[in-house]
């Protein structure tokens, strides 16, 4: 009953979006602890898609080519149980003392941390003289001295050393990613605040991976259908994944990333089937971006709607700070559209600047501009600290310029099928 409750306050949300209540509702649930920050441990990507598919329903959306789900495969490592590092008894925290490689193996062990820096390990006599053959090393990479010589060093530990537990230490903010395989070594970067130098100490180290040769995830697809020409389409897509969960304690919630995408695709889906476009509109939601775009993938190698048919792609991606403006990647390889984008700007007064730059592979319009289906990937500019980390959370989303970019996104889409070319 709870449940439906909160659908029907989301149906009952203002159509034109001029408020961001809807969308809050949409950032506050997939970032909440039941889906394990949308990865795949505890199912969190599959519960995600299963409530972006229900919103589909309510709002309206008709199934593509009978279905709203499109699954596929693809290889992951996870760790959904055990990952603690002790350091001289203490245990530290997940995500944000320290972090792990995502192609971490499964380790338990004891070692005794071995400081040295990028200076020592181009010189081969400082391995004769200490016998760092096996065991644990710490690498000092921060330190300003030696950084210009900090990728010699991870070529040396990765190539010559083959370290099974490789301790790195940073100054920087932890990121994390996601990995299709499982590496050699474990690699852990620790806050460089977290370790004493003049007592280097112990640390313990246990970590149990569980790798899925082939784990099933889906794209969920939902269409209004257009009014003059229902065989000409624009579509707009976002990806609904992120990167789950790095033991019991650390989740990355990816509110920002993307969850905000979402919350912003569900707005238009929701303005379009309400005023009916004259193209047919696909909206799709992607899973596996963050493992290398492979939900994007699939679709261009195994489209539902032929890509010919698609008149030009919406992507969107971290539209959770608009303070500055949107930037429009492929703006500089379709300026003609990103002309009308920047008029319709500036004759609204919607967001502070509209900025262009070339191609990128950086989120899931790729696959598709390989595939010469024009296309855009929006993402909005504006102070945020957080990506890839435990912080970029719900509340720290301030959705600033969040209904003006709708209103932009809006009518670029209108304009877009009154003149595609």
């Amino acid at each position: 009953m709870k449940y439906c409750i909160f659908i029907l306050s989301f149906l009952c949300s203002n159509l034109n979006a001029q408020d961001t209540i809807y969308a809050r509702k949409i950032i506050n649930e997939l970032c909440g602890a039941k889906y394990k920050g949308r990865g795949y441990v505890g199912a969190g990507d599959k519960k995600a898609a299963n409530f972006i598919q229900k919103q589909f329903k309510q709002i309206g959306l008709k199934k593509v080519e009978g279905s709203y789900v499109q699954k596929f495969q693809f290889p992951i490592n996870t760790f959904p149980k055990t990952v603690e590092v002790k350091y001289n008894g203490k245990l530290l925290s997940a995500g944000i003392d320290y972090v792990i490689n995502a192609g971490c193996k499964t380790i338990q062990a004891t070692y005794f941390g071995n400081l040295t820096t990028a200076q020592s390990l181009n010189d081969s006599s400082y391995y004769d003289k200490y016998g760092y053959k096996q065991g644990s090393i710490i690498i000092d990479t921060f330190t300003k001295k030696y950084m210009p010589e900090a990728f010699v060093t991870n070529q040396k530990i990765m190539g010559d050393f083959k370290k099974e537990i490789i301790i790195k230490l940073t100054n920087d903010k932890l990121t994390w990613t996601a990995d299709y395989q499982v590496d050699n070594n474990c690699i852990i970067t620790l806050k460089s605040s977290v370790f004493d130098r003049n007592k280097p100490g112990n640390f313990e180290i246990s970590i149990k991976n569980k790798f899925f040769d082939r784990y099933t995830s889906q794209n969920i697809l939902g269409m209004v259908e257009g009014t003059e020409k229902k065989d000409s389409f624009v579509f707009l897509t976002a990806h609904y994944d992120h990167l789950g969960m790095m033991g019991k304690t650390a989740m990355f919630p990816g509110a920002n990333d993307n969850a905000s995408g979402i919350a912003m695709m569900i707005n238009l889906a929701k303005y379009f089937k309400a005023n009916p476009p004259r193209y047919s509109i696909i909206f799709i939601a992607f899973g596996a971006e963050e493992v290398g775009l492979i939900g994007s993938k699939y679709y261009v190698e195994q489209p539902i709607v032929p890509l010919a048919k698609i008149e030009f792609l919406i992507n969107i991606d971290l539209m959770g700070n608009g303070a500055d403006g949107v930037m429009a990647v492929n703006g500089s390889l379709f300026k003609s559209q990103f002309d009308v984008l920047s008029k319709i700007n500036s004759q609204n007064n919607y967001l502070p600047s509209v900025k262009l730059r070339g191609k990128a592979a950086n989120s899931d319009h790729y696959w598709f501009s390989e595939a010469r289906v024009p296309c855009f990937f929006f993402y909005l500019m504006g102070p945020y600290p957080y990506y890839h980390d435990v912080n970029d959370k719900a509340a720290a989303v301030s959705l600033t310029n969040f209904s003006n970019a709708f209103l932009l996104f809006k009518d670029f889409m209108i304009a877009l099928q009154n003149n595609p070319e």
